[in-house]
């Protein structure tokens, strides 16, 4: 996409939403124009003065309203000090994988998360505890709110290490990578997957596997995540080229290079774009109930907003504690 457009690229991958923040703060904002970054390190980076506001006017899918209205200019997770400092090119959401041929999808829709650390099933889960952790707390605490906006006291904390000793106790593995998770559900080692959504398990379905399945528990629910695009804060940026990338992010080729043509495949945030896919190809993508994208606002009425957990550091602690107490 980048060389239809003409423009030489200086191009960085980064492994995390703080290693690219990192590298801003580090002094390497002058090497670059465009940052894609997760939720609201969008509001971090501006706190930090790594990224510019971005101006409505500039790009056509926010001024013709044909974003999804959950992501719609003013996105608050976005929003910082008035100002609006990314747009979303796409989003996804999580919850647990299965496999439908072996597991009963009315014993996960009763017990929740559970199901994975009650022993019925061959379970695995993700190595992440900001992906996980949430999800626990959402099935074994009764919280009228985000549990990631919140902070729960000392002895929910210990409740919380104690389930997560009990499911490490109960899983086959834990892996980081989504590679290793599809490898051992294809294997047959895992049979229901913690923390993990349309996103990481999508290949699967792309590669025929019709049997792999995403849920987001009717009591228990799950979370979704939004990528944004960035003008950095770069004292030679180049605002009408970055724009022009971002909104060739945003165009019906855009949307379909960046959500169709990688391993892990997100859902378009772009309506306009909608037409670009087809109906199976959107199947594949939501991995939801058998629908396409026009389940978007469906499936995110029940699904919180990732955010970055006042008790994040205390989470991972717990984490890395409770897997050292297991006998995983």
């Amino acid at each position: 996409m980048v060389e239809d457009m003409g423009a030489s690229t200086n191009l960085k991958l980064i492994s995390s939403d703080k290693e690219g923040f990192n590298t801003l703060q580090g002094g390497g904002a002058s090497q670059f124009d465009v940052l894609v970054l997760d939720n609201q390190w969008a509001q971090r980076n501006a706190k930090a003065d790594t990224i510019v506001p971005l101006r409505r006017e500039e790009y056509p899918a926010a001024q013709e309203g044909t974003i999804i209205e959950k992501f719609n200019w003013p996105y608050q997770t976005f929003g910082f000090d008035g100002e609006q400092w990314a747009i979303a090119p796409r989003w996804g959401w999580e919850g647990m994988g299965y496999n439908d041929d072996e597991v009963e999808l009315a014993d996960l829709e009763s017990e929740g998360y559970a199901a994975v650390w009650d022993g019925d099933y061959k379970a695995m889960a993700a190595d992440a505890p900001t992906s996980v952790i949430p999800l626990v707390m959402q099935q074994i605490f009764d919280l009228d709110e985000n549990p990631m906006a919140i902070e729960v006291s000392d002895s929910r904390l210990e409740t919380l290490e104690e389930t997560l000793v009990e499911m490490f106790n109960s899983v086959e593995a834990v892996h980081q990578g989504a590679a290793a998770l599809r490898q051992a559900m294809l294997e047959g080692n895992a049979e229901i997957v913690l923390g993990v959504g349309n996103f990481e398990l999508s290949q699967l379905a792309a590669e025929g596997f019709d049997w792999a399945k995403v849920i987001a528990p009717p009591e228990a629910g799950g979370w979704f995540w939004t990528e944004g695009l960035c003008l950095v804060n770069n004292p030679d940026l180049n605002r009408d080229l970055a724009n022009e990338f971002i909104n060739a992010c945003l165009s019906p080729e855009g949307q379909r290079s960046i959500c169709w043509d990688g391993e892990s495949k997100g859902a378009p945030a772009n309506t306009a774009a909608f037409d670009a896919f087809s109906e199976e190809e959107q199947k594949t993508i939501m991995m939801y109930k058998d629908k396409g994208f026009e389940a978007a606002d469906e499936i995110l009425s029940g699904l919180d907003q990732y955010l970055i957990s006042p008790q994040q550091e205390q989470w991972t602690e717990i984490w890395e504690r409770a897997k050292a107490r297991s006998d995983l």
